[in-house]
């Protein structure tokens, strides 16, 4: 449940693109135990705004809101919706979700959120895991900045504070090359070294060695927002011979992003990995994941 409890109380979406965002929700008020079923639908949303879906309550009641339905009813253009509960002076969001056209984001009498998708298929329920993996090797190379597949996913919803990334991926080197391998977390939506680098992790030099070793990667968004609110807290692990092969001293790198919009529609995130010059790499696995998204 959702519970407006005073005339200050206000439920509002904000919409961050010039779509047609329909909204309608259902509510019941308690006046001093008379019981007042009530409901809304909001005039189509047609532009990048802040409007009340469920007004507040009059003196004396509480409005429990039961069930809200935002639908994009665009034909092409998405939209990063910001639902936010408000008291008259505190501001708070409950959840945010960016709709492609035709999809919908409902909350029930449980209190849960669903996002489904043009089809009406149930798109990103609460705590599912996203993942992606490779299925081939990858290599010889990686002597140039290359982007690893397998790494690559799309955030089903806009990451919000505390979604987390993890990619790992088995690699083995040959004796060529003794560069400082880098690897950088990208984010964008080409799923390609065009996204831009927001966490970059440089090791070491290496030595002329054969190796194997397994790179782990971790990133959390610490925070979230359009301009440059957003910030990726990383780190990086290396597991290989202690002093000889891909490094012959860092083992782990931990780093902070500058700022960053993590509203852009259709934003994913992934890997690229740069072995430097000569390097003669084969990744043989990659599992990447995203937890805490929706």
């Amino acid at each position: 449940m959702l519970l407006l409890t005073s005339t200050s109380d206000l439920v509002q979406v904000i919409t961050d693109a010039a779509s047609d965002i329909e909204v309608h929700a259902s509510w019941v008020d308690n006046a001093s135990g008379t019981i007042t079923p009530g409901r809304t639908n909001t005039a189509s949303i047609t532009s990048a705004t802040t409007t009340i879906i469920v007004a507040s309550p009059g003196a004396t009641t509480q409005r429990n809101v039961k069930y809200l339905n935002f639908h994009n009813n665009h034909a092409s253009v998405s939209c990063l919706l910001r639902i936010v509960h408000t008291d008259g002076t505190t501001t708070e969001e409950l959840i945010h979700a960016t709709l492609t056209a035709g999809e919908a984001l409902i909350f029930n009498e449980n209190g849960t959120w669903t996002h489904y998708d043009n089809n009406g298929i149930q798109k990103s329920p609460v705590g599912h895991t996203f993942f992606n993996f490779s299925v081939a090797a990858q290599g010889p190379g990686f002597a140039a900045d290359t982007y690893l597949t397998g790494s690559f996913i799309p955030f089903p919803v806009a990451p919000k504070v505390g979604t987390k990334y993890k990619c790992r991926f088995s690699v083995s080197k040959t004796g060529a090359g003794t560069a400082t391998p880098i690897v950088q977390v990208r984010v964008g939506t080409a799923g390609s070294t065009g996204d831009a680098s927001r966490c970059s992790f440089t090791f070491s030099a290496g030595t002329a060695a054969a190796d194997v070793g397994v790179f782990e990667i971790y990133a959390v968004f610490r925070t979230v927002g359009s301009g440059t609110n957003a910030v990726l807290q990383g780190w990086c692990n290396l597991r290989s011979q202690p002093t000889t092969g891909f490094s012959s001293l860092l083992k782990a790198v931990q780093t902070t992003s500058g700022g960053f919009d993590s509203t852009v529609a259709a934003l994913g995130i992934g890997v690229s990995v740069n072995g430097g010059t000569s390097a003669a790499w084969t990744v043989q696995l990659v599992t990447s994941e995203i937890e805490n998204a929706a």
